[in-house]
């Protein structure tokens, strides 16, 4: 569940009635969401050290590439290793950089 569902169901509780069993059910139903969320979000973290290194070989692969157009001729070989290096780093970026229940040594769970 996100946010998002829990500020509708908080939205849909102002709306009924004090005596409602249903206003109950469905509070309790917002306690019990929002406890879940709260844990989960405690749970996830970032990997910043291969985010970090995720970032160095995106800005390799550019000065890289950079380096390759500034020079022209036989420098067109640089355009390889650049985008081996990049699809490396934007990997690397797009598992570490996002918040994930990981084990104790930093691996996705």
């Amino acid at each position: 569940m996100t946010r998002e569902i829990v500020k509708q169901d908080v939205e849909l509780l102002g709306m009924l009635p004090e005596n409602s069993e249903a206003k109950q059910l469905l509070a309790k139903h917002i306690d019990a969401t929002v406890r879940k969320i709260v844990e989960d979000e405690d749970q996830r973290t970032r990997e910043y050290t291969g985010s970090c290194l995720a970032v160095g070989f995106l800005a390799v692969a550019v000065f890289l590439l950079g380096v390759c157009m500034a020079r022209g001729g036989a420098w067109w070989w640089l355009s390889a290793p650049a985008v081996f290096i990049g699809l490396l780093g934007a990997t690397g970026l797009a598992q570490d950089a996002v918040p994930r229940r990981r084990d104790a040594r930093g691996r996705p769970l």
